[in-house]
């Protein structure tokens, strides 16, 4: 479904993080800018939807701090 929606296969890291997710762990992805850590909570996002879930999913992306800091 990833492929579908953005043209490209998520990697290999953000399936893992993904699974350890949906696994119940907390976990801290620390990546730089643009490489792709939001796509592992939209790909959770997907994944409850296509799966029929009920769940909500937040995203806080601070975008703005970063545009003032750079």
């Amino acid at each position: 479904a990833a492929t579908a929606i953005f043209g490209h296969s998520p990697r290999d890291w953000q399936v893992r993080a993904a699974i350890r997710i949906l696994e119940g762990e907390d976990i801290m992805i620390v990546a730089g800018t643009g490489a792709g850590k939001s796509m592992v909570f939209t790909l959770l996002a997907i994944a409850t939807e296509l799966a029929g879930g009920s769940g909500l999913i937040i995203v806080v992306c601070p975008l703005k701090a970063l545009q003032y800091d750079q």
